[in-house]
């Protein structure tokens, strides 16, 4: 009895043994799924698209899935085209998306040939186009420029508007910027309710919304100033200076939003070459340009003086991020030296028959650029011209002792250099002696030192010559100078 009891013990045993088993796997089997394996990650994202005008751009911010291929998901987002009513598409109807790939970091985009087929888009559309699409994706992570590829080939322009064939990088779109005033109240009423509060500070409008107008977020941003509805950032791009307006269209009033108005090129200040660094002058009248490999064609002058008499040419790259200034003579001054006025330029704006200064770094590539358009500015063989100053060049930032080298021809070959200080006020002078006089061209150079500055200033250096009638100043060329 005894026993037949233990067997029956050790059966229920077993038999719950076998129960608990089972329902363990069946919990296994049918338990739930942790909320981690179905929700993704999700990522905002910017996107640009054309303004009600066509004109510009307006930015919208998309949700996207980290898990995903993101380069793919945006730009299909970019395809499905905007949300918002006052913005239109980018991407014209029926073209596909035939791959896209990131290579280092260069992301190369393929459409299907629908892209280039439309009949209504002509270049100024396409400028924005293209910078929509460029500005989209470098807002992406490890994305720095954008290849367009269609049906698998380069293109080198896109309805009119020359892209050349290689990656695109953001470029800062300038001038007047359109403000839809319908837009304006609808995001000026979700801000009022809570939504997208950065558009009440200018700073973080430049920040979140300068993609617009082709700046990135962690470009270098200052306010100037902010006063009545009117706000003015300092902005530098790819080593270039802007001054960026902003307004508050609906009033300066606390709580209203503020939006990018306009986008002026400031000038920019060249460095000066570093000889330590490898770095070089050479000058020459331009021969020949390919804007797409951004090579120009140059023909050598001045390769006499000791400065510049390096080997280089005459095929010059100048590299994507160049400082390019425009020089031009606007009259002259009172002591009867030139007046130039400089400004940036962009690269496609240099011609056949400018007359380039170049700093050139140790693999002789361009890294700045100063161009003078020979229809405005005086030959510097002609018979105007008495002094030419080839090194520094104008508003270069120098230190003690600065080195002064040019040609001259002037009476008894003596020529004379002063440096002044902001106000005006003589910090040093010297003479030097050309190696030939008038009517000869002669070469020059000299060291001119100042003594240290409190603070960094702006100056200018002046190469003359003396009459020798009464021993007043001629054929005076003033350079301004930064001065460390």
């Amino acid at each position: 009895m005894k026993k037949a009891f233990l067997v029956l013990i050790l059966i229920a045993a077993i038999s719950l043994s076998g129960c608990f088993t089972n329902t363990k796997t069946k919990t296994e089997k049918n338990a739930p799924i942790s909320p981690k394996s179905t929700v993704q990650a999700v990522k905002e994202v910017s996107l640009y698209f054309l303004n009600s005008k066509m004109s510009g751009l307006n930015m919208e911010v998309r949700s996207v899935s980290e898990n995903a291929d993101l380069l793919k998901q945006v730009i299909n987002e970019l395809m499905k085209g905007p949300k918002d009513q006052y913005s239109k598409p980018i991407i014209p109807d029926n073209t596909k998306l035939l791959s896209v790939q990131l290579k280092d970091t260069t992301a190369y985009v393929n459409f299907s040939k629908d892209y280039t087929s439309s009949t209504s888009i002509d270049g100024t559309t396409a400028k924005y186009m293209v910078a929509a699409l460029v500005n989209t994706l470098t807002g992406l992570p490890n994305v720095n420029s954008v290849q367009i590829l269609v049906e698998g080939n380069k293109i080198d322009s896109l309805y009119g508007y020359k892209i050349g064939l290689d990656p695109l990088s953001r470029i800062v779109l300038t001038g007047e910027v359109y403000i839809d005033k319908d837009r304006v109240k609808k995001l000026q009423e979700s801000t009022s309710f809570g939504k997208d509060s950065w558009r009440l500070d200018p700073m973080k409008v430049i920040q979140e919304e300068g993609g617009v107008v082709g700046f990135s977020p962690d470009d270098d941003f200052s306010l100037e100033s902010k006063k009545g509805g009117i706000a003015l950032i300092n902005a530098i791009h790819d080593n270039k200076s802007y001054l960026v307006t902003l307004v508050q269209p609906e009033g300066d009033k606390e709580g209203n939003i503020w939006v990018i108005s306009d986008v002026k090129p400031k000038f920019t200040k060249i460095p000066e070459a570093d000889p330590t660094k490898g770095e070089t002058f050479i000058y020459g009248i331009v021969k020949a340009i390919n804007y797409d490999t951004r090579v120009v064609t140059i023909e050598r002058e001045y390769q006499d003086t000791s400065d510049i008499n390096n080997v280089a040419g005459p095929d010059i790259k100048v590299l994507p991020n160049a400082i390019i200034h425009r020089q031009s003579k606007i009259g002259y001054d009172s002591q009867g030296g030139y007046q130039y006025s400089e400004t940036d330029m962009d690269f496609t704006d240099i011609k056949v028959g400018d007359e380039l200064g170049m700093i050139l770094t140790k693999n002789k590539e361009a890294r700045a650029v100063i161009d003078s358009d020979k229809n405005t500015i005086t030959s510097y063989s002609s018979q105007e011209a008495n002094i030419i100053v080839l090194s520094p060049m104008r508003n270069n930032s120098v230190t003690s002792p600065i080195k002064v080298v040019g040609k001259a021809r002037v009476f008894e070959a003596v020529v004379n250099i002063r440096l002044l200080d902001s106000n005006g006020n003589i910090l040093s002078q010297t003479s030097v002696q050309a190696s030939a006089g008038a009517p000869s061209w002669g070469d020059f150079q000299a060291d001119i030192q100042y003594n240290p500055l409190s603070t960094p200033q702006d100056g200018t250096l002046q190469v003359f010559s003396l009459s020798p009638k009464d021993g007043s100043v001629q054929d005076l060329v003033s350079i301004p100078l930064y001065l460390k």
